[in-house]
C-alpha cells in the first residue's frame, strides 16, 4: 500500500470563475502550471488573473503544444498578449531575467519545441526566490523534469479548474513523455 505525503498545501476551493481561480492560486502559490484543452483560455485568463498586477513578465514560444505555428504569425499573437495587459514586459532574452531581483511575476507560455538548453533556464527561473511563475502548457507530458518544480498544477475547464496531483502528473511526464528519470540538472 501507498503512503500518501501530507504536504501541508493550502486547498483552494475552485468556482466556474477561471480568471478568479488562477488569480487564487497565484496568490498562494509560487511556481503555478496552468494547463488544459485548446481553446479553454489558459494564456487569456491568465494575463486577466494579473491585469491589476505591477511587474509582470511574458515568456512566449512561437509553436503551441503541438509545434505549430501560432495562428496569423507570432507577433500578432504578441500583439493579442500586450492587448490584454499594456503594460505587460515581453521577453525575448530569458537570460536578462536572471538579472532581476524585484518581485515579478512571470508568464511562460508552452514548453513545446524548446530545447534543453532551455529547459534548464525555465528551471534556473523556477528556482528565483524573486520570481512568481505561472507555466502554460496544452500537455502535462511535455513537461519533463520541470514538473518537479511546480507547486500547483491547475487544469482548466471551460465550466471551471480543479488541481491535478503531483503525483499523477509525475507519471504522465514520465510515462506519456517518455522522459527517462534525470538526475538532478539544476
Amino acid at each position: 500500500m501507498k503512503i500518501f505525503k501530507n504536504r501541508n498545501r493550502e486547498q483552494i476551493t475552485f468556482s466556474s470563475d477561471n480568471v478568479e481561480n488562477i488569480r487564487s492560486a497565484i496568490g498562494k502559490y509560487k511556481n503555478v502550471l496552468i494547463c488544459g484543452v485548446e481553446g479553454v483560455g489558459k494564456i487569456s485568463n491568465t494575463v486577466k488573473a494579473v491585469k491589476d498586477n505591477t511587474n509582470v513578465y511574458y515568456l512566449g514560444n512561437p509553436v503551441d503544444y503541438e509545434g505549430k505555428m501560432r495562428p496569423g504569425s507570432y507577433e500578432k499573437y504578441l500583439r493579442y498578449i500586450h492587448s490584454l495587459k499594456k503594460d505587460i514586459r515581453i521577453i525575448e532574452d530569458i537570460e536578462g531575467l536572471f538579472l532581476i531581483t524585484d518581485p515579478v511575476i512571470l508568464i511562460v507560455d508552452e514548453v513545446y519545441g524548446r530545447n534543453e538548453a532551455e529547459f534548464g533556464q525555465i528551471g534556473r527561473l523556477l528556482d528565483m526566490q524573486s520570481m512568481k511563475i505561472v507555466q502554460i502548457t496544452g500537455c502535462i507530458k511535455n513537461m519533463k523534469h520541470l514538473i518537479d518544480k511546480m507547486d500547483l498544477i491547475l487544469e482548466l475547464h471551460l465550466e471551471g479548474a480543479f488541481s491535478v496531483d503531483k503525483d499523477l502528473a509525475q507519471a504522465i511526464c514520465r510515462i506519456l513523455g517518455k522522459e527517462k528519470p534525470v538526475s538532478k540538472l539544476f
